[in-house]
C-alpha cells in the first residue's frame, strides 16, 4: 500500500515510518516544510511538506491507500488556538483525504478523549473523532505510548524520575498502557483491513496501571530508587498555567496534568480489536521483553 503519515517527524510518527516500510508498504511522509528532509530517511518513500494549520487539498492524499493522521501542534495552550489550528486542520484534512477517495483514514486520538473529559487536549480530539466518525474514518485512541524510544509523555515522566525527588501527581490514578511495538503492528494491521471500526478503538493494554507502580517502574528500568513526595495536582497546574502566560516553553502542559489525573476509566473496543487479531501485552519494564501477551507481529 502507499500509506501517508501526517507528523511522520513525530515520536509516533517515526516509529510508524518504519513500521509500515518494514511490512513492504511505500511510506509517503507529510511534515513541517522545515522538517523535510531532501535526502532517504528510514522507511520513507517520499516527503511532502505539511503544516495542520494549512490543510491540503484532496489531491494530496489522491495517490494514497491510507492516510493517518497524527499531526498535533503541542504548543498552543488556549482553546481557541487549539480548535482554529488543531481540530479545524483535523477536520479539513480528514474531510479533504475521504474526499479523493483514500480508502482508509485512520485518525490518532488519545485515550485522554472520553465522553465528559474537562482535558482541553481530550475534548479537541474527541470533537475531531466525531468528524472522523461522520466520514467512516477510523480513529485509534493511544493509551501511553512506551518502549525504547522514550518519547512523548513516557519521556517526559522518565524525566521526572531523575529528579532527586520527583513531584508525584496523581498518585492514586492510574494509566493505561502501550508499547510502541504493539502501537505500531497494531496500527498496521488497522491500515490493511477493510473491518469497518465505527466506533473509536483503543491501542493500550486494558488492565490498567496504578500511577505509584508507573512511575515506580519507569524509575527502575534506570537502576534507580523513586524518591517521591505526593503534591496536590492542582498547585502543579496553577504553576504551570503561570509559566505558560509567560510563554516558556516547558515539558508539560498545565492541560497534561488533567490526563494524568483524571484518566479515561476503561479502554474502547478491546473486543472489536481482538476479532483482527489484536492485542496488547502487558505493562513491564523489565529489560523491555515482551511478556507472554504480546502482540503477535503478522507477515
Amino acid at each position: 500500500m502507499r500509506v501517508g503519515i501526517t507528523g511522520a517527524n513525530g515520536y509516533v510518527g517515526t516509529i510508524l515510518r518504519a513500521a509500515f516500510a518494514e511490512q513492504g508498504h511505500e511510506v509517503i511522509a507529510f511534515a513541517r516544510s522545515n522538517r523535510v528532509t531532501s535526502g532517504p530517511a528510514a522507511g520513507v518513500t517520499e516527503w511532502r511538506p505539511y503544516e495542520i494549520k494549512s490543510p491540503l487539498s484532496g489531491a494530496a492524499f489522491s495517490d494514497l491507500d491510507v492516510l493517518i493522521h497524527g499531526a498535533w501542534d503541542l504548543t498552543l495552550v488556549s482553546a481557541g488556538d487549539v480548535w482554529g489550528t488543531n481540530v479545524s486542520g483535523s477536520q479539513h484534512l480528514l474531510r479533504n483525504a475521504v474526499d479523493a477517495g483514500v480508502r482508509r483514514v485512520i485518525f490518532i486520538s488519545s485515550m485522554s478523549a472520553w465522553e465528559g473529559t474537562q482535558q482541553l487536549y481530550g475534548q479537541a480530539k474527541l470533537a475531531c473523532e466525531r468528524t472522523a466518525g461522520s466520514l467512516g474514518a477510523v480513529s485509534t485512541r493511544l493509551g501511553l505510548v512506551y518502549g525504547p524510544g522514550w518519547g512523548g509523555m513516557a519521556g517526559a515522566l522518565r524525566k521526572l524520575t531523575t529528579l532527586p525527588v520527583t513531584p508525584l501527581i496523581g498518585a492514586r490514578s492510574h494509566q493505561f498502557m502501550v508499547h510502541e511495538a504493539d502501537m505500531a503492528t497494531a496500527m498496521v494491521r488497522i491500515a490493511e483491513s477493510d473491518m469497518p471500526l465505527l466506533e473509536p478503538v483503543g491501542l493500550a493494554n486494558p488492565e490498567p496501571v496504578p500511577f505509584r507502580q508507573l512511575m515506580n517502574e519507569i524509575a527502575a528500568s534506570q537502576g534507580r530508587a523513586l524518591h517521591a513526595v505526593p503534591v496536590p495536582w492542582q498547585f502543579v497546574s496553577g504553576a504551570l498555567k503561570a509559566v505558560e502566560a509567560l510563554h516558556v516553553p516547558l515539558p508539560f502542559r498545565s492541560d497534561s496534568i488533567l490526563g494524568l489525573v483524571r484518566p479515561a476509566l476503561a479502554v474502547p473496543g478491546v473486543e472489536r480489536l481482538r476479532q483482527l487479531g489484536i492485542e496488547f501485552r502487558s505493562f513491564s519494564l523489565d529489560g523491555d521483553r515482551p511478556s507472554s501477551g504480546a502482540l503477535r507481529r503478522y507477515s
